[in-house]
C-alpha cells in the first residue's frame, strides 16, 4: 500500500498543490501589496518544489514495480509532477514580474 501512495505521488500530489498554489494566489496578492512582504512568490516556490519532489519519488519507485503496465504509470506520474512543477515555477516567475498592487 505505501509503495503504491509513492508511486502514484506525482499523479496525486502535484495536481492538488497546482490547486492549492492558484487559489491561494487569488487572495495573496491583497496581503502582499499591503504588507510589502513577497508571500506569493514564496507559496508558489515552494509548491513547485513539493510538486518536483513528489515527481521524483515517483522516479525512484520504478525500480520496484513488476509489471510494465505498473511501470508506465510511473512513467506518467513523474512526468506528471515534474510538468506541474513548470506550471508552478512559471507562476512564480510572473508573481516577480508583476506588481501585486496592479488590481
Amino acid at each position: 500500500m505505501t509503495w503504491t501512495v509513492f508511486r502514484y505521488g506525482g499523479l496525486i500530489v502535484s495536481p492538488g498543490v497546482w490547486a492549492a498554489s492558484t487559489q491561494l494566489s487569488q487572495i495573496l496578492p491583497y496581503r502582499d501589496c499591503s504588507s510589502g512582504t513577497p508571500w506569493t512568490a514564496f507559496l508558489t516556490f515552494t509548491a513547485a518544489a513539493i510538486a518536483a519532489g513528489a515527481g521524483l519519488v515517483s522516479w525512484q519507485q520504478k525500480g520496484y514495480v513488476i509489471s510494465r503496465p505498473q511501470r508506465a504509470m510511473t512513467y506518467v506520474a513523474t512526468f506528471s509532477g515534474l510538468s506541474f512543477a513548470l506550471a508552478l515555477f512559471l507562476q512564480g516567475a510572473a508573481t516577480l514580474l508583476l506588481s501585486p498592487c496592479l488590481h
